[in-house]
């Protein structure tokens, strides 16, 4: 054995008078080794204090040591430091993203001192609140959201039906936003920590579908300009597209009147929004025609925000003549009064087909014979082919569609079968070929019965 490893066990231990002071233990040691370092000095402080409670409570057990207010003296510094200790981690749980403990030393810590999680700091906020962020004030270290969440919940931390404070609200948020919501704020230093954190939260059963509408996620994952978490969630959800009411209105509508951010911002939010809702819910025109409260719709709340042009760009970069998206089906039915603009600006959406296989005057004769009429110039123009066109939905010839409903055209309908009047030949031709079908499906059945 070495000089100096029996210089260093021959030296008596110095107890410190707090158990957690890293000042050296050991005095008069004069080696050309290294001294303990500090993280050493601090393990053989704890480890000298337990060793002191083991020996108290063993000479106090076997009655070696009947002092009782030497006893009482003794417990009451123990309860002091047990509570100092909560208090050490409970801080230390605000500063997770300094220290960046491993996830297992993380759930060991809060699983056996669970009212660490309560610790509020001095801007009144729990350790979940201070690793969500976003603010200035606080160090977010999102991956650790989901322990804490998981343990919280447990032992009732924000309060009931909070999830273990993931719906409390944020205190130093000025939006009012609550955890979840920050932690979908898509911040581009660690939006993919938090997109991984709101993976596992969901794994978990702490994230639910209905919160993506509930909680307004898809309002601010967009809120710093950031995709991945937005898209992931319209993905995960796409009718909070349209259900989504923030302030009561609608996503598309509030994210049109955000005031707070710089215009271009909105735009790229706008544009955002907007792209997802074509991309989810086509066949209803994306998020034009969403209506607010009073019956607005989005593209009216558009052209009232932004110039003309500037609205005709960002639909431009969405929609071109490669996505064969006809968008005409939808401006002439639910918006005619924007019919012109939209026929300027995307004239090869004439000519295609929806969904449905219906073109262009289809769609309009399907909305009823009003809304044809106030088409007439496409009336007007309509081909002898199209004229002899069945409608692939209804099976209605255009005379046929003019004639029905409360708006029923029946100048329109006799129009339209002076110039072909072989309609209604075909109309007969179809008749008679289905009652003959019939006649010999029955005939064969009362073949099959006699024999």
């Amino acid at each position: 054995m070495s000089k100096f490893r029996i210089r260093f066990l021959s030296e008596p231990l110095r107890f410190a008078k707090n158990p957690f002071d890293t000042s050296p233990l050991w005095t008069g040691v004069t080696t050309r080794r290294t001294l303990p370092n500090r993280r050493l000095t601090t393990i053989m402080n704890i480890a000298t204090f337990q060793s002191n409670l083991d020996f108290i409570k063993q000479i106090y057990f076997r009655e070696e040591w009947k002092d009782k207010d030497c006893l009482g003296k003794i417990q009451q510094a123990v309860k002091e430091c047990n509570e100092k200790i909560i208090i050490a981690f409970g801080e230390s749980l605000h500063k997770l993203a300094e220290h960046k403990p491993s996830l297992e030393g993380l759930e060991k810590v809060v699983t056996k001192f669970p009212s660490t999680l309560s610790h509020i700091n001095e801007y009144n906020s729990l350790p979940i609140h201070t690793i969500t962020g976003p603010s200035e004030e606080s160090i977010c270290a999102p991956e650790y959201v989901p322990i804490l969440a998981k343990e919280g919940l447990k032992h009732g931390v924000g309060g009931e039906h909070t999830r273990g404070g993931l719906l409390t609200d944020v205190p130093y948020n000025a939006a009012g936003w609550n955890t979840l919501e920050c932690l979908s704020y898509d911040s581009e230093y660690d939006q993919t920590s938090r997109l991984s954190t709101l993976k596992e939260l969901r794994k978990i059963g702490l994230l639910v579908e209905k919160d993506i509408q509930e909680q307004w996620l898809l309002y601010t994952s967009l809120y710093n300009g950031g995709h991945e978490i937005f898209e992931y969630l319209v993905k995960w959800n796409p009718n909070a597209l349209l259900n989504t009411r923030y302030n009561l209105e609608p996503l598309i509508h509030a994210m049109v009147w955000e005031l707070y951010l710089p215009s271009e911002s909105v735009t790229q939010f706008v544009t955002t929004i907007l792209t997802a809702g074509f991309k989810y819910h086509p066949h209803i025109g994306g998020l034009l025609f969403t209506e607010d409260y009073e019956g607005t719709i989005a593209l009216d709340v558009l052209l009232d925000e932004y110039s003309v042009e500037d609205v005709m760009r960002i639909l431009h970069s969405i929609l071109s003549p490669a996505k064969d998206y006809p968008i005409l089906h939808h401006i002439l039915t639910k918006a005619p009064q924007h019919g012109e603009v939209f026929a300027i600006e995307f004239p090869w959406a004439g000519s295609l087909r929806d969904h449905n296989g219906r073109s262009l005057h289809q769609v309009l004769m399907a909305a009823g014979p009003n809304v044809m009429n106030e088409h007439w110039l496409l009336f007007a123009m309509l081909t002898d082919n199209q004229i002899q066109e069945k409608d692939p939905i209804t099976t209605l010839y255009p005379f046929a569609a003019m004639a029905v409903g409360e708006h029923a055209d029946l100048q329109s309908c006799f129009y339209l079968l002076r110039r072909h009047p072989s309609v209604m030949d075909e109309r007969s031709r179809t008749s008679v070929c289905r009652r003959t079908r019939i006649r010999k499906r029955k005939a064969s059945k009362s073949i099959l019965f006699l024999e």
